[in-house]
């Protein structure tokens, strides 16, 4: 889950920041750009984010467990004050990675608005109306007059908000936000049936009439963080694939 100020990376696939930057300006003009540019950055931003998040919810707990719980959770009562303060830090970098994850989605809707510009629509959407949601819509729309480039984009973006997991996170992230924080328990497998001694259970609840069961939070920060940036790295990619062939489309002539 590495990132750096300028590309995202996930394996030999690459998003240069800088390439998506020139293609706007060059296609649309630099005003363009500096609408699209503070949400581009930020999707480098949000999981450079999630990445500290979780990398230090993971830490603290790793270190916690190695030097206090050798021989077992019920070592925890002998400083109840140090743990309760622990669980209180876990509990703030997992609500706060779970809001950042969750807001990829929408940063990536006005990335690609600008971007694509189509706020020079006749009738362009609201800045409150600008969500993943309308945005793929009005994807959508053009998908059939343009390149096999924009089905791609149009595929990912959509894969970015779909599936079980993200089903959870949006209620995760909205539980959490409006409602209640959703607490992690530290749980010890005391029969060794378990691949992990220690896991950090996330506790059940519901969301909008679905039940969301237990749920090993470490493991689901981790694949879900993985899947999403993957997804990131895709659209930035096909972005940049979809603006060259306009301009290749221009320069052609009819």
């Amino acid at each position: 889950m590495d990132s750096n100020s300028e590309v995202e990376k996930s394996g030999p696939r690459r998003w240069d920041l800088r390439e998506t930057a020139w293609l706007v300006t060059t296609a649309y003009g630099a005003a363009q750009w500096r609408k699209a540019h503070p949400s581009a950055r930020s999707m480098v931003d949000r999981p450079q984010f999630c990445s500290y998040h979780y990398h230090e919810a993971d830490g603290m707990l790793t270190e916690y467990i190695e030097s206090r719980l050798e021989d077992g959770l019920w070592s925890a009562l002998e400083d109840q004050q140090e743990f309760s303060y622990l669980m209180v830090k876990i509990r703030a970098n997992i609500v706060a990675f779970v809001q950042s994850l969750h807001a990829l989605a929408d940063t990536c809707s006005h990335m690609l608005y600008y971007s694509l510009a189509l706020d020079v629509a006749p009738k362009p959407l609201s800045e409150r109306g600008i969500n993943a949601n309308s945005v793929l819509k009005l994807m959508e729309a053009r998908r059939p007059s343009v390149s096999q480039n924009f089905g791609r984009l149009c595929d990912s973006f959509r894969a970015m908000t779909s599936g079980a997991s993200y089903s959870y996170l949006a209620a995760l992230s909205n539980t959490s936000k409006h409602r209640s924080v959703i607490r992690p328990s530290l749980n010890e497998d005391m029969t060794g049936e378990r691949k992990d001694r220690w896991a950090l259970l996330l506790e059940s609840f519901s969301y909008d009439g679905t039940f969301y069961k237990e749920s090993d939070v470490r493991e689901f920060m981790r694949s879900e963080h993985d899947r999403i940036q993957a997804l990131t790295v895709d659209i930035g990619i096909e972005l940049n694939e979809f603006l060259k062939s306009t301009q290749t489309s221009s320069s052609q002539g009819p």
